[in-house]
């Protein structure tokens, strides 16, 4: 058997080498369509099918809700402490937040991402530390500190890490252990992990006594013998046990943190690698052609290797050899290819996607560049073979009967082109139209010339409201007095920036209802919104008389004023968002402006109702800070500038972020622009192969039929006859395919709703123009053979015979 293999193999080797334009051509296709497959596959493996390097991934679970599109949910610390009290299904249940730290001490400060832990933190994940211990029970105040591995290494590495002190918002930190680089909770840019209440007023801040302060998320893991759905069973009842007034819309549910972690990117990486697998189909049908053609011009030498008694078996054998060959060094290709693409993946997007860094062309995808090798081989050459293999060989040595078996095999082939090319081609055109849309939404600001930054005010020195907003005003008045800045404000959001709060609201006149919709509060100081240049269209904008003791104002967008006060004025109207004053009645906040929607949550998600309050009456530690430039002057020029005047008020308040509102809206739209171009690209290669795979078979088809067309020539027919007979022919085919591929995009719809911006995936513009597009280049590809036959001489094509 092996010595039969090993003679296959000798064989076509030796018969590749004889057609080489043929081996090219079909190494070429395979390597195209294996090699894009294998490269989307390694970012699929890395973040939706590997494990995640913790201990019993899958019982590691976080709290959530059951809104859509929203899984991870925050809760106040009341909230988690209720649960881990009452819950008897989670075990190792910890609550954490994202907190950026001012690190101080050496020249500049610096500002860390970290974390804020309550409860058994690394527990909860079972992840040990690489370098010392974490967090003991008893420690939940002290000023201990573990580090990641990025900062470890930025410390110069080596375990005299261990008992360092860092300088953490002014207060002293022992750095206790150092985690592995594998965990990246809750982000990869974390480097620092501290206990919450080791921060200063941590004891009786809001985050820890208020039930409606939710900042953080909240992890567990499942005791033994629970499950996803009896956990969701105890919190329902839990969710009824623990409703109170303030907590009317407190919802307890959980999901699968692995689950969390891919929620919004899950759906288009399944979309994008069904796409370059419809690619590699078309590669393997413009294949399957070639060797359909090859076995037509070797029908006289099977034909005398079955005269001489080859069996079946024997034949289908060596044909699958042959094609099974092919598809390996396609594959050896396709790997290549793949370790170049899978880089390109990175740079067009890939790398915002949650665990990026793991993205490699490892063991695993290479099994499934194998499996998609040999899967091709076999695919391309089964049809080829069995059709071959199963003629006598007085068939095989004739022409007749074996012309239109092999003519319906080409047809099904085109038409099965036609309709994966269509399909891809709209779902490019979609995603290319809805990326479109979303470069040209109007932000509702200004961002050219606009120099960005991050600010986080060390809570031990800045806390009180006065402090926090003497530092602001200063700040903001030294730099406003600064010939290069034209205007500057901070505020407590900004486009694409993060750090978005949210509270429910009230409108005076009306009953305060059980469940409070909410708005977006950006808390921001004088001089912001006209910094961005956000259009005013109804009074005016906050003003340094808004202070502290001054009745309390906003400033609201133009859906808020829409929706909270549909068909009125919203100037002078009243909402509260909680609370009471002295005497007990709620406190109302008077709006004073309208002013254009900004989506501040990213374009995708769009405009939210917005209201602006002064800083001075709600003072926040943690702001944006926006400077434009003046004229003619590049902002990012304007980063020294903010960094004199910044270490003049206060060298222990650090920048982070920096750079300019022009390149952070950019960088909202990187997923759309990540998706855009991979499917366009994938709609392209579509084409381009649906285009070739027609050429080759009409050509094919036009020699075949060469002696045919010569004799209606000589009989009296025209060019033009051969033309529209040829064409025809193509385009009847090419219209089977059209409507079946319209109904894959239709049976698709729903599926791409969910990656769409402001469109419905039923576009009748892109549909049409797709099918217009497909039907035009199938005309070409179809009207170029056909011509050459009809300019050939009949006289001479009948004396060849």
């Amino acid at each position: 058997m092996l010595s039969d293999v090993s003679m296959d193999v000798r064989y076509t080797l030796r018969t590749m080498r004889q057609s080489p334009v043929f081996t090219l051509a079909a190494v070429l296709v395979l390597t195209l369509g294996i090699g894009v497959t294998t490269a989307l596959f390694s970012v699929v493996d890395a973040v939706l099918l590997r494990p995640l390097p913790f201990p019993d991934p899958d019982r590691l679970v976080v709290m959530s809700t059951d809104k859509p599109g929203k899984l991870l949910a925050r809760y106040s610390l009341p909230n988690y402490e209720d649960v881990a009290r009452l819950s008897t299904r989670l075990r190792s249940m910890t609550a954490y937040g994202q907190r950026l730290m001012n690190l101080t001490g050496h020249g500049d400060a610096e500002q860390l991402r970290g974390a804020v832990v309550v409860g058994d933190f690394f527990g909860a994940f079972g992840m040990k530390p690489m370098l010392g211990r974490t967090f003991a029970p008893e420690e939940r105040d002290a000023r201990l500190a573990v580090i990641s591995h990025s900062r470890w290494m930025k410390a110069g590495g080596g375990e005299g890490v261990l008992g360092r002190t860092l300088t953490l918002g002014g207060q002293p930190y022992t750095v206790i252990g150092v985690m592995p680089p594998s965990f990246d909770v809750p982000a990869h840019t974390t480097e620092v992990w501290v206990p919450f209440d080791s921060l200063p007023g941590a004891a009786t801040s809001e985050e820890r006594t208020e039930r409606g302060f939710r900042s953080f998320a909240v992890a567990a893991r499942l005791v033994p013998g629970a499950t996803l759905e009896s956990v969701r069973h105890e919190l329902k009842s839990l969710n009824e046990e623990l409703l109170s007034r303030d907590d009317a819309t407190l919802k307890l549910g959980v999901v699968r943190y692995a689950d969390s972690l891919t929620q919004g990117v899950s759906l288009l990486l399944w979309v994008l690698l069904g796409a370059v697998s419809l690619v590699l189909l078309l590669a393997a049908a413009n294949v399957a052609h070639l060797q359909l053609a090859r076995a037509a011009a070797r029908q006289r030498e099977l034909g005398i290797r079955v005269a001489l008694g080859a069996g079946r078996g024997r034949l289908v054998r060596q044909l699958l050899t042959e094609s099974v060959l092919l598809a390996l060094l396609g594959g050896v290709g396709g790997v290549l290819l793949a370790l170049w693409a899978t880089d390109l993946l990175m740079m067009l997007g890939a790398n915002t996607l949650p665990r990026a860094g793991e993205v490699a062309v490892h063991g695993r995808v290479l099994l499934f560049a194998l499996a998609v090798t040999l899967t091709t081989g076999v695919g391309v050459g089964l049809v080829p073979a069995l059709q071959r293999s199963q003629l006598s060989p007085a068939t095989v040595l004739g022409r007749g009967a074996t012309e239109k078996s092999r003519g319906r095999t080409h047809a099904v082939l085109v038409v099965a082109e036609v309709a994966l090319a269509l399909m891809l081609v709209t779902g490019a055109g979609l995603m290319l139209k809805s990326f479109w849309r979303m470069y040209q939404a109007d932000p509702g600001l200004d961002p050219v010339g606009v120099f960005v930054a991050r600010l986080a005010l060390p809570q031990s020195r800045y806390d009180t409201p006065e402090r926090t907003e003497a530092f602001h005003r200063e700040l903001t008045a030294r730099l406003a007095a600064r010939p290069e800045v034209a205007g500057v404000g901070v505020g407590g959001s900004l486009p694409a920036g993060g750090s978005l709060s949210r509270s429910g609201y009230w409108k005076e006149g009306t009953e305060d209802p059980p469940v409070r919709p909410d708005a977006l509060i950006n808390v921001t100081t004088p001089g912001f919104l006209a910094a961005l240049r956000v259009p005013l269209l109804a009074g005016r904008l906050l003003t340094e008389s808004d202070g502290a003791n001054a009745p309390r104002v906003m400033v609201v967008s133009e859906r808020f004023a829409r929706e909270v006060f549909a068909g009125e004025d919203a100037l002078g109207r009243r909402v509260s968002f909680g609370g009471d004053d002295a005497e007990g009645n709620p406190l109302w906040t008077t709006v004073v402006g309208v002013v254009a929607d900004v989506a501040y949550a990213g374009v995708e998600v769009g405009h939210e109702p917005t209201a602006y309050v002064p800083m001075a009456q709600e003072p926040t530690t943690d702001g944006q800070l926006a400077v434009r430039a003046a004229p003619g002057l590049d902002p990012r020029k304007l980063e020294s500038v903010v960094r004199e005047e910044l270490r003049a008020v206060d060298s222990m308040v650090a920048l982070a972020r920096v750079g300019t509102l022009e390149d952070r809206l950019s960088s909202d739209l990187g997923q759309p622009r990540f998706r855009a171009v991979l499917l366009g690209a994938f709609g392209l290669l579509a084409l381009v192969l649906a285009a070739v795979g027609i050429y080759g078979v009409m050509s094919y088809s036009v020699s075949q039929r060469e002696h045919e067309m010569s004799v209606r020539m000589a009989l009296g027919a025209r060019a033009a006859d051969v033309l529209r007979l040829v064409v025809g022919q193509a385009l009847r085919r090419v219209g089977l395919g059209l409507v079946l591929g319209l109904l894959g995009a239709l049976a698709a719809h729903r599926i791409m709703e969910g990656l769409l911006y402001g469109m419905g995936a039923l576009d009748v513009s892109v549909l049409a123009s797709v099918s217009l597009l497909l039907l035009g280049t199938a005309w070409l590809a179809s009207w170029l053979p056909a011509r050459k036959a009809a300019n050939a001489d009949p006289a001479a094509v009948l004396r060849r015979g």
